[in-house]
């Protein structure tokens, strides 16, 4: 069999219903669906169980459907690891039952896994539904601190063709079988976070890596991650650095130098303005442009003092008047660009001079500031 497809479902019966139809819409032949209720209860189990009637008499055997029923919550990893233990196929996908599936996801990440076979990995690019912006694809680290890669960003601003990252999460992810036998099951010491990342650790100890395809999304609702998340929060954030901490490489800064350099030749004419609330990072990437001698350390205004929270920054008031009109152009970092997009007046102004100005966030983006005007979205969705 090709396809091994496993859904944990912690889920309401409404956003599962989207899921449901999503997938029953996009899945391939010659695909084993597992589908583990998690302790979602009855009537959520009655929603699974007449959906995997509904795939075995439209699909006639392409697709078999496996139904396990938990009665109360076992969490994510306990969840994966009962479909991990029936998995036939040559390939095995991990799939969030908050969804809404895009056709070509499967084929999309085969086709990855077949183009890229020395990674073993692959996951799809996720979608807010309130915005259009990138959820997810790929997390990338500084020294301290695992970020949302490109989060935020359109879809059309990401890499043209797939790219490693350093981990990603198993909402919609794949895997050879060759990966699923070297390194096993997920570890259930990790409880409803956690477990994804520290199972790519592993592939990642035995030559394996992660690549995302920018061809292959879905939207992700972001609904009913599984109980007491919250309060394993802390915990499983502390057992992945204490087993792992040493191998996390900074790739963000290495990014954000490089996006710069494609950007412009002339960075030594450019104000840097420092707006991020995470100054050990913020330090870092200053430390390295400087380093890289592309800007004077000193030269760096820095204005992070005057930004709190995830609250929209409204640059009149936190700027002084003269960097609206003048002329030399800015180079402005965030923690994540979104937070400048209530600033329409400020922005255009800025666009009025003829302005270069670049803004970069700690999540890998850069964009001009005419990108940026283009960008005030409906909504904004900050993770």
């Amino acid at each position: 069999m090709r396809s091994s497809v496993i859904v944990p479902i912690f889920q309401s019966r409404s956003v599962l219903s989207l899921f449901l139809e999503s997938m029953r819409r996009t899945i391939e032949p010659d695909t084993q669906l597992i589908m583990v209720n998690d302790g979602s209860g009855t009537e959520v189990g009655e929603l699974i169980e007449e959906f995997a009637r509904t795939i075995k008499a439209e699909q006639a055997g392409a697709v078999t459907v496996t139904t396990v029923h938990n009665q109360n919550p076992r969490g994510c990893g306990q969840a994966l690891n009962q479909g991990l233990a029936i998995t036939e196929g040559d390939n095995i996908f991990f799939v969030d039952s908050d969804l809404i599936l895009e056709p070509g996801w499967q084929a999309g990440m085969l086709r990855t896994l077949s183009e890229n076979p020395e990674a073993g990995m692959t996951a799809g690019v996720l979608l807010y539904p309130q915005t259009g912006g990138v959820q997810h694809c790929g997390i990338s680290f500084g020294e301290t601190l695992g970020r949302h890669l490109y989060l935020n960003a359109r879809v059309t601003d990401l890499p043209d063709s797939p790219y490693a990252v350093p981990l990603a999460a198993f909402a919609l992810f794949a895997m050879t079988r060759q990966v699923r036998d070297a390194v096993g099951q997920l570890d259930e010491r990790y409880f409803n976070g956690y477990e994804d990342f520290d199972y790519q650790m592993r592939a990642r100890m035995l030559g394996y890596r992660t690549v995302i395809d920018p061809k292959v999304t879905s939207y992700h609702w972001e609904r009913r991650n599984g109980v007491h998340r919250a309060g394993n929060r802390k915990t499983n954030l502390a057992r992945f650095w204490r087993s792992w901490g040493a191998y996390i490489e900074n790739d963000i800064t290495p990014r954000l130098l490089d996006s710069l350099r494609a950007r412009t030749e002339d960075i030594h004419h450019y104000l840097p303005l420092d707006m991020a609330e995470t100054r050990t990072d913020a330090a870092d990437f200053w430390q390295a442009l400087a380093g890289a001698s592309m800007i004077d350390r000193n030269s760096v205004l820095d204005y992070s003092s005057k930004v709190e929270g995830e609250q929209p920054i409204p640059l009149p008031l936190v700027l002084p008047t003269e960097l609206i009109t003048g002329t030399r152009p800015l180079l402005i970092l965030v923690e994540n660009f979104v937070r400048l997009l209530d600033n329409r007046m400020w922005l255009a102004q800025r666009l009025a001079t003829g302005s270069a100005d670049i803004v970069i966030d700690l999540h890998g983006n850069s964009m001009g500031l005419a990108d940026l005007y283009a960008s005030c979205w409906p909504g904004v969705k900050v993770r």
